[in-house]
Formats: structure tokens, C-alpha cells, sequence
């Protein structure tokens, strides 16, 4: 077989079986294709959705209430204004610094509005262009994981033009730059493993550390990548420099991570690697996941659990401002009183009745992940969008366990089961499948391969 040929091989027994043959494709022919993909994007995002979705930023919202429309939400533009005003890293400027949100696409959209002014475009144009990236980085670890160009392309093509990346790109939130943060420590990291180089685990770690400096929910990939390696390695000499060889990914992340931390601890004296929603999320979850059905809709759900949490703050005779979602605090002492009240609130909950975290995780796991969203006609939306998705995905599994292919696709496997693990105790819907969509492509990508080439067998 010339290198030129694009064809993946397995071994069944003495006989040579071809599992796909695909007709090679040229590299100007995937810069085309990719050019014209971004393309259709960028009008779809920048035309389509943000002429459809949302009100202007011009209009004012009232602090703490968003309806999660095609504008901006997630406190994100609140603090990066300020930043590119000058008042800090702050919510409002009257108030204190803030631990809300981690740093990182606060900064860059802060860095947009520097250039383009405070508008939605200019965070838009920079999530295109970030999604363009993730594409690439993509194309590169799909052809790393199957060894077939083509298979990258259609990888690479769905996610570009799937409507969840379009209407994410389109919301401006962070999901798109923790997806291309997530790929390139992705990328790096499969090259560590590869090698079994203790550097390039260092360097993987600062990668990892960037994109917790998005969004903190994945640093606790390290813990779920070790017990994968310790668990596939042979001999406890081999499981030493597994866990040598995370420590450098871990001091790695740690070293980026540094200068966030010691800011907060010199804000509230504690160690705060991450933000300060967590019980936000928390309760957010269990309170959704109890009234869900009587209130009709997710989006009511979380109102009324806004309303819960402004009462809790009210009794513990915190200052604040916003009620129907967020509350902003005026110091992040109290943020971090606010917090952590609502962590042992839902704690004691679960302790109370284990059935019912149980119940709740199993049901964000299963449906809430995947399908959720604000309205049932928006729920609805979503199963006819991501059930067929699915359904190739699970296909494209079985044939790359066929190729013998499944074992190199572990990372983007593991991080399919683990960010859905991370939500299944607090929040989860829809809009964070996102967040492992792009590896949901490679196995999508090589079931489309497959059934091209049995339609071409069926039908030349």
C-alpha cells in the first residue's frame, strides 16, 4: 500500500481485510474545502444569527438577569468592559474585584473591545476565528488518531458547520475558546504519550493550564488521564513513570495557573484555583432537577432558582445586587461566603437522600447533557440535532474497534466521558456538549467514511 493511498488495514487472523479505502485527497483540495467552510460560518454567525437572535448590546439589562438569547451572557462581557475601561476586574466598577469568572476570555474580549469598541461582532469575529483554529488543530488529531486525511476533513467540516458550534460562536460565551484551548493540550498531549517524554508532559500541563485559565472544570482531567494510563500500563516500574510523568503535567498547569491564584489568595486569603459559581452550579442543579417538571421549562427553573439563592444571600445578610439570576456581591469576601453556603446546602441535601443525587446525576448523564435546553420546543430542537450525531458516533466506534483504532483514540475518548461526569453532580444541559462535541467528531467523521465506501461498493 503507497503512503499516498488513503487506507486503513486490520488484521483478522492471516487475512488482510480492508476496512475503508477512501480515494486520497490533495492538501489544496482540504485548504478549499476548509477555506469554504469558515466561510459559510462566518456569514451564517455574523449574518444569520446575529441579525435573528437577542437584543443589541446597546440595550441595557438589568444586573443579574439574562435570558440567554444570541447576545451576551455568563458575566463574561461585564468584566471584560471594565477591564477595557479601566476599572479592573470588577462586575460593576462601584464594586470589588471579582473571582466570578475565571481570567481568561474575560482578557481576550477585553482585548477586542480595545481594538473594535464595545460590540457583540468583534467577540464573534474572534470566536470564528478561534473555531477556525479548532478545526485545524482538529484535522491534525484526527489524521494523528486514523492515519486517513479525508476522515480528518469530514472531521474537521463537521464541526466548522454543526448548529451547536454556529449558535455558541454566535452567543460569544467560552465554550468555543475552551474547545480550542482543550484540542491543543489534546494534540500536545498525544504527542507526550506517544513519546514518553517528561517534557512534553510539562508542556502538555501548561496547554492544560491555559485552557483551565478559560474554564476550570477540566482540571481534574489529570486524575481520570492517570488511573487510564496506571490501569493500561505493564509493571509497577511503568506505573511510577506514569505518575512521574502526570506530576510534570500537573506542575506544568500549576506554573500557568500561579498568577490567578496568588491573586485571589491575596483578595480573600484562601487558596482559590477556579471561580467562585460553583454553588451556584451546584444548587442550580439539584433545584432544577426537583421542579423541572412542574415548572414547565428549564429557563423558568433557573429563574426560580435565582430567586432561591437571592433569599439565601438575604439571610445571611449579604449585600448584593441582581435577584433573578446572578448575584453580584460588593466584596469577594462575601462571594466566597455566598458560595460556599450554597455548597453546604446541596451538600447536606445529598447527604440527607443519596437517592436523589442519584437520580439527578443519572438523568443529567443520560438526557439533560445531550438535550436540555431553555424551552421543551428548544429540548426538542436539540434531540432531533444530536440523537442522529449520536447514533454515528456509536458507529464510528464500532468501526474503529474494528480498524483496531480504538485504543489510539483513548484521549478524546476519555474526554467525551469525563466533562459529562464533571456536570452529572450540578448543572448540565445541552449547551455543554459542546465542550466535547469535537471529539464527538473523529468517531462521527470515520461512520460517515465507512458507509461512503459501502455505498461506493454497492453503487460505483
Amino acid at each position: 500500500m503507497s503512503k499516498n493511498q488513503s487506507a486503513v488495514v486490520a488484521q483478522a487472523g492471516e487475512t488482510e481485510v480492508r476496512v475503508l479505502s477512501l480515494r486520497p485527497i490533495s492538501r489544496p483540495l482540504i485548504i478549499s474545502l476548509l477555506g469554504a467552510g469558515i466561510l459559510v460560518n462566518a456569514v451564517i454567525v455574523l449574518v444569520g444569527l446575529s441579525q435573528a437572535g437577542g437584543a443589541p448590546a446597546a440595550v441595557p439589562r438589568a444586573t443579574g438577569d439574562f435570558d440567554y438569547g444570541l447576545t451576551f451572557g455568563d458575566l463574561y462581557d461585564f468584566i471584560a468592559k471594565n477591564l477595557y475601561q479601566g476599572y479592573g476586574y470588577k462586575v460593576e466598577p462601584y464594586m470589588g474585584e471579582t473571582i466570578l469568572r475565571e481570567p481568561g476570555y474575560p482578557m481576550l474580549i477585553a482585548a477586542v473591545f480595545k481594538v473594535g469598541g464595545y460590540n457583540e461582532q468583534g467577540p464573534r469575529l474572534a470566536c470564528i476565528l478561534l473555531a477556525f483554529g479548532a478545526a485545524l488543530i482538529l484535522l491534525l488529531l484526527t489524521h494523528r488518531i486514523t492515519g486517513d486525511g479525508t476522515i480528518a476533513l469530514i472531521a474537521a467540516l463537521l464541526f466548522l458547520l454543526y448548529p451547536g458550534i454556529l449558535i455558541a460562536e454566535a452567543r460569544a460565551g467560552n465554550e468555543i475558546p475552551c474547545v480550542f484551548t482543550i484540542l491543543l493540550f489534546t494534540l500536545a498531549l498525544y504527542r507526550a504519550v506517544e513519546e514518553e517524554s517528561l517534557w512534553r508532559f510539562g508542556a502538555a500541563g501548561l496547554l492544560l493550564g491555559v485552557a483551565a485559565l478559560v474554564r476550570s472544570e477540566v482540571l481534574m482531567f489529570p486524575l481520570f488521564l492517570l488511573a487510564y494510563l496506571v490501569f493500561t500500563s505493564k509493571g509497577w516500574g511503568a506505573r511510577g513513570r506514569v505518575v512521574l510523568r502526570i506530576a510534570a503535567l500537573g506542575a506544568g498547569t500549576l506554573v500557568v495557573m500561579s498568577p490567578w491564584i496568588i491573586r485571589n489568595y491575596l483578595l480573600v486569603h484562601e487558596f482559590v484555583p477556579t471561580d467562585t459559581l460553583g454553588g451556584v452550579a451546584a444548587q442550580e442543579g439539584l433545584y432544577t432537577c426537583q421542579h423541572l417538571s412542574q415548572d414547565g421549562s428549564f429557563y423558568l427553573s433557573q429563574r426560580a432558582a435565582g430567586r432561591e439563592r437571592a433569599e439565601v444571600a438575604r439571610q445571611l445578610g449579604l449585600s448584593f445586587e441582581g435577584s433573578y439570576y446572578y448575584q453580584f456581591f460588593y466584596t469577594p469576601q462575601d462571594e466566597m461566603k455566598f458560595n460556599r453556603a450554597l455548597l453546604d446546602r446541596v451538600s447536606k441535601e445529598y447527604r440527607r437522600d443519596p437517592g436523589v443525587l442519584v437520580g439527578c446525576a443519572a438523568e443529567n448523564l443520560l438526557f439533560k447533557f445531550w438535550f436540555l435546553g431553555k424551552t421543551p420546543r428548544a429540548t426538542r430542537m436539540n434531540m432531533i440535532v444530536q440523537l442522529p450525531l449520536l447514533a454515528f458516533v456509536l458507529g464510528g466506534l464500532i468501526v474503529l474497534n474494528a480498524m483496531g483504532l480504538l485504543q489510539k483514540t483513548a484521549m478524546a475518548l476519555l474526554w467525551i466521558i469525563y466533562v459529562p461526569i464533571i456536570h452529572a453532580p450540578i448543572i448540565a444541559h445541552a449547551r455543554h456538549s459542546m465542550l466535547v462535541f469535537a471529539f464527538l467528531t473523529v468517531p462521527a467523521a470515520v461512520f460517515l467514511a465507512w458507509v461512503w465506501r459501502v455505498l461506493r461498493t454497492q453503487h460505483p
